[in-house]
């Protein structure tokens, strides 16, 4: 069953903003590149705002991918990555640089508004023009990037739309879990979000089962048990389905990853302790702990121990920004990828590393355990002694061999996920138009998608095939 689709790109819109993608901008990336590259799916863009609905053709949502890659530089190649080669440089010399941070340079306000421009000129977005009422009749609105769900003002148009079948991604609800992990802010907008969800999804894409527990719980205290879910696990990026080889200038430099926003609730604090206990028993042996993330909540207290420890940072080293082939080069070289976290609705720099061959040492939790296989290293998120005996243990060489998987495997995976979603979708319209049949609420007549037209005025369907600047 081929349903229209009316694709959420609020957030791939803004994406400019960042120089490069967080976990859930590539996932919403992922999606819509896969949705508007589909002859069989008619889609369209739609984006709420404070002057009405903007609702964007398929070419225009196809270009304003391509150059949103493009602006994220995703495709750079390591040898134009200057956070890469200063990265190495820090590692080799095993002394810290004078800032706290290997980081890119902040934008300043004509960067971001040049960046801002450029997706305009790709998109062709106005303050006038298309309103709610352009969605097509019965499409599947589809939102991935979770920003309209913290704002139930952008969310009013679904109830004068009962054709429209709502479909929501939830990660997690830890900020509602385990409050104490995340800013007072982050968790009235998660209680937002779930909320939103509450009161108008007809379908929900999770990662995980156990994340599928805790969602579906939380959306229950608020009266919805009849929410149709589907739990999948998350594809690996593409950049990860091919091996890579470690660095050379890195040879003979042992060195630990970390990935993953700094904040409490990665629990950097537990690796802080064991590097300390390393330093002070290794001295120069010591291996390497290799931060990667943007600063978040409580970052400052976290890296601050940095401060206070000359030796500690001489080991520790912290990078944000660095682009995906370069963290693919940095994992190859890692005698393990470290992941202490106390929550986390999936893990996936745990399947990157693995599809890479690095081994994985990672916090025994739900989540962790659904995800890996039988050759990562679970331990105790709290204890400090194990994490620091296992990490010994395989900088002395005593490690799991891990083997790269097969790159057909990945493809495989990538492609049975969005088959999945796609045949949910279709599921979760047939359910709700049969609801609508059931109560006798019938839907505006239907209008062709070729109402919706891009900036040459040819009809969205006419221009729905492949591009060849198809972003992959």
């Amino acid at each position: 069953m081929t349903v229209p689709i009316a694709y959420d790109v609020t957030r791939l819109f803004y994406g400019p903003l960042s120089r490069t993608p967080r976990g859930i901008d590539r996932v919403d990336f992922a999606l819509a590149a896969r949705l508007f590259r589909h002859t069989a799916q008619p889609c369209v863009g739609v984006m709420p705002t404070a002057w009405g609905m903007r609702v964007f053709s398929p070419h225009l949502v196809r270009r304003g991918l391509v150059r949103l890659q493009r602006l994220w530089a995703e495709r750079r190649s390591i040898e134009d990555d200057a956070l890469w080669h200063g990265l190495v440089e820090e590692l080799k010399g095993g002394n810290a640089l004078d800032t706290d941070m290997v980081l890119p340079p902040r934008f300043s306000n004509w960067q971001r508004v040049k960046r801002m421009g450029s997706m305009l000129g790709a998109t062709g977005f106005t303050l006038g023009g298309s309103t709610a009422t352009h969605v097509p009749d019965r499409a599947v609105y589809v939102n991935v990037g979770h920003i309209s769900l913290a704002m139930p003002f952008f969310l009013r148009w679904l109830d004068k739309r009962p054709d429209v079948t709502p479909v929501f991604m939830l990660h997690d609800v830890i900020p509602l879990d385990t409050p104490h992990y995340v800013s007072r802010s982050s968790a009235r907008h998660h209680a937002t979000m779930v909320a939103s969800t509450a009161r108008h999804a007809a379908g929900l894409l999770v990662t995980t089962e156990s994340a599928q527990r805790t969602v579906t719980d939380a959306l229950a205290r608020f009266g919805r048990t009849d929410i149709m879910t589907l739990a999948q696990p998350l594809p690996v990026p593409r950049v990860f389905h091919t091996p890579c080889d470690p660095d050379p200038e890195l040879a003979g430099t042992k060195y630990f990853v970390i990935c993953g926003a700094i904040e409490p609730r990665k629990n950097h604090a537990l690796l802080l302790d064991v590097w300390r206990g390393l330093t002070a028993d290794m001295g120069e042996d010591a291996p390497h702990l290799v931060i990667i993330g943007s600063p978040a909540w409580r970052s400052g207290e976290i890296l601050g121990q940095l401060h206070d420890s000359p030796s500690l940072r001489r080991r520790v080293h912290v990078v944000s920004g660095l682009s995906s082939p370069s963290l693919k080069r940095l994992l190859a070289g890692a005698l393990g990828l470290l992941m202490p976290s106390h929550a986390e609705g999936f893990g996936l720099p745990l399947i990157e590393a693995a599809r890479l061959g690095v081994p994985v040492m990672a916090s025994d939790i739900p989540a962790h355990r659904e995800v890996v296989d039988n050759q990562a290293l679970l331990l105790p998120a709290q204890d400090a002694r194990a994490w620091d005996a296992a990490i010994r243990h395989w900088t002395n060489g005593e490690r799991p061999r891990a083997q790269p998987r097969p790159m057909q495997d990945a493809m495989d995976e990538r492609e049975a996920y969005f088959t999945a979603i796609e045949r949910f979708l279709s599921e979760c319209s047939a359910k709700r138009q049969a609801e609508l049949a059931a109560s006798n609420i019938k839907a505006r007549p239907r209008r062709p998608m070729a109402d919706t037209q891009d900036d040459a005025g040819i009809p969205a369907v006419a221009r729905a095939g492949n591009s060849s600047a198809d972003p992959v």
